[in-house]
């Protein structure tokens, strides 16, 4: 990977539905206010976040008050998923909700409760009734060694197609090295968790860079293979990145 490429490089933030699982689940767990939790998610910059569809309200509500409803209704944390076309990452129905996940790219996941929801408009969030949660998500350990795992293990398949022009390994060790942002993590989340919300945006970031060319592959049989460690290193980042900003696995 040259310098010119890292340099194009702009670190992606962590997305809203992120924001709203890890600073939900502070808020449902005592470790912040409803407001505190809130305004975090919004940001400064946001139109005031509505929630709609909450079971038992009629009307839109704020999001301070649906994180109360919320814990009302049973809810003990909220969990973070991120789909891609194609992969919905075993999110519970009902169809309507998967489909607007995956179209979306991402979904929370109430842990307690049976619901869902999903960005909509404006900085609102849609809230479904969903289907019993069986999916078991990665603790903080284990993603942070899949995501090095897979990354060890692109940069051997890459260099043994000579086609390594994009080095997934020195990508990760140049990603470290940029300028961190401040963490958009609650600060009762564990520091494990900032580290690996930070390492796994910046790979996102450069990932995207990868993707937007077939590098130095001439054949098909070496563009389908780069494009395969592609999309194993891009689950591996999703993977990353839900555990970080979502409540440990029971267990």
């Amino acid at each position: 990977m040259d310098s010119s490429e890292t340099e194009e490089v702009v670190v992606h933030e962590l997305p809203g539905a992120g924001r709203l699982a890890a600073w939900g689940t502070a808020a449902l767990t005592g470790a912040c206010s409803l407001d505190e939790a809130a305004d975090a998610v919004t940001g400064p910059h946001d139109a005031a976040h509505r929630v709609l569809g909450l079971p038992g309200e009629g009307t839109p509500v704020t999001l301070a008050y649906a994180l109360g409803r919320l814990r009302f209704l049973g809810a003990a944390a909220l969990r973070l998923v991120l789909t891609r076309p194609g992969d919905p990452s075993g999110l519970p129905g009902p169809k309507a909700f998967t489909e607007g996940a995956v179209a979306g790219g991402a979904a929370v996941v109430a842990v307690g409760a049976e619901i869902g929801l999903l960005p909509a408009a404006r900085g609102d969030w849609q809230t479904y009734v969903v289907e019993p949660d069986r999916r078991t998500p990665l603790s903080i350990h284990d993603a942070e060694r899949a995501l090095g795992a897979v990354v060890r293990d692109a940069a051997e398949v890459l260099a043994a197609l000579d086609v390594a022009r994009w080095d997934p390994a020195a990508a990760d060790v140049i990603s470290r090295g940029t300028r961190a942002a401040s963490s958009p993590l609650p600060p009762s989340a564990p520091p494990a968790a900032h580290a690996l919300l930070a390492r796994s945006l910046r790979l996102a970031s450069v990932l995207e860079v990868a993707q937007a060319s077939e590098g130095a592959a001439v054949s098909g049989t070496a563009m389908t293979a780069r494009r395969q460690v592609l999309r194993d290193l891009d689950t591996a980042v999703r993977r990353a990145v839900e555990a970080a900003c979502s409540p440990p696995p029971p267990g």
